[in-house]
């Protein structure tokens, strides 16, 4: 087992994303912060990966418009305030990060894409980014990430650090901008695609210069700290063709659908329509690719990558919603936790839904099992 250097045990992880904050309003999932802190705890997380926002974390505070008010269902970032709400970032990093300190539980530090920070030439543009202008983006979004470093360092926030990534799901969320990927590869990508593929290395090529510049400062900045730096995948990728030695992490994202029968969507359709149509990815054995990510951790250096699974197992959206049942997702991540939990993952979690945004945090003992058993069987793993 592949350790990090402020963990001798391995990572149980939440992924909290970019929800703690735009949901920490009143009447937000996240606004009593130092009980939902307290509750990772009780629950067996040691890890929370969130969104660090830190093109915000350097502003003296930042607007988060309305967004799901009249959703059927609760999803990441809902900001159920008709007006929004305001807040300073650095506060609430900061906050956040001394209570973790509290409770012994460390932050992964990452970002989702805000194109509203890439300024108004990309959407005049068509949201596109010219092969001219892809160097400048990434390296400008890297400075971002450094600016805030450098406060987060004098806040203490670092010490609570397990890694840094520059981006969540690089090929996604700065992939689908770049004109050079949509000539290279047409097809449409979702969150944790399951497929490795191995006719396309021009692709392979162009993320590995991608990752470079979107990495190179910030390991640069955060090299005293002895903070690992990650890669944020979309879920089956030739890893060790898309990043250099900079990165030590690569953050494995998979989430491939179940297979629904008739009654299966009627029963779901009760909640509301739609409520069957929340699969996005094909189906594929469990053992197969969390071997094929194994195969895929040694860099051509020869340095092997650490491997964590934050965004895990399927489905990608489940509806949240009093008729729907949670017990045959919770049998299915269960038995997808312990087919990953017997390889060699540094650190791995139990649901894509596992925060308090969704009623399955009610459930303590399932989330506290699951860790548990995580724990121990990547303790013999190890052995």
């Amino acid at each position: 087992m592949i350790r990090f250097p402020k963990s001798e045990t391995p990572l149980t992880i939440s992924m909290w994303d970019y929800s703690w904050l735009k949901c920490g309003h009143p009447g937000g999932a996240f606004h009593d912060l130092p009980r939902r802190v307290a509750e990772a705890a009780e629950r067996g997380y040691n890890t929370l990966r969130i969104d660090a926002f830190p093109h915000f974390y350097v502003e003296p505070s930042h607007h988060f418009a309305a967004q799901g008010i009249s959703r059927r269902f609760r999803t990441w970032g809902d900001v159920l305030l008709p007006q929004g709400y305001e807040v300073n970032v650095r506060r609430q990093v900061v906050a956040l990060a001394d209570l973790c300190r509290k409770h012994h539980i460390q932050l992964a530090l990452d970002t989702w894409m805000s194109f509203d920070i890439l300024g108004p030439q990309y959407t005049a543009n068509g949201g596109m980014i010219e092969p001219s202008q892809e160097e400048a983006v990434c390296r400008g979004w890297s400075q971002a990430w450094v600016k805030a470093l450098k406060l987060m360092r004098d806040d203490g926030v670092l010490e609570r650090a397990a890694w840094i990534a520059p981006l969540n799901e690089v090929p996604l969320f700065l992939g689908s901008m770049m004109r050079s990927v949509k000539v290279s590869d047409p097809e449409v990508r979702h969150e944790g695609q399951t497929g490795f593929r191995a006719d396309l290395p021009e692709l392979d090529a162009l993320f590995q210069r991608v990752n470079g510049w979107l990495g190179e400062a910030i390991a640069q900045e955060v090299a005293c700290d002895g903070i690992p730096l990650a890669y944020s995948s979309l879920g089956a990728e030739n890893y060790h063709a898309r990043v250099t030695d900079l990165y030590d992490v690569i953050d494995v994202h998979f989430m491939p659908d179940v297979f629904l029968d008739e009654a299966d969507k009627r029963a779901l359709e009760k909640a509301g329509t739609g409520a069957s149509k929340f699969s996005l990815h094909d189906g594929i054995e469990a053992h197969d690719y969390a071997d094929n990510v194994m195969k895929r951790c040694t860099l051509p250096s020869g340095k092997r990558l650490a491997a964590v699974v934050t965004e895990p197992y399927g489905p990608c959206n489940f509806p949240d919603h009093p008729e729907v049942s949670w017990e045959g997702y919770k049998l299915w991540n269960a038995d997808a936790a312990r087919i990953f939990a017997s390889r060699d993952f540094a650190g791995l979690s139990l649901s894509n839904h596992a925060e308090p945004l969704f009623s399955l945090w009610d459930d303590a003992p399932w989330h506290s099992r699951g860790n548990d058993y995580v724990h121990s069987c990547c303790l013999e793993t190890s052995s």
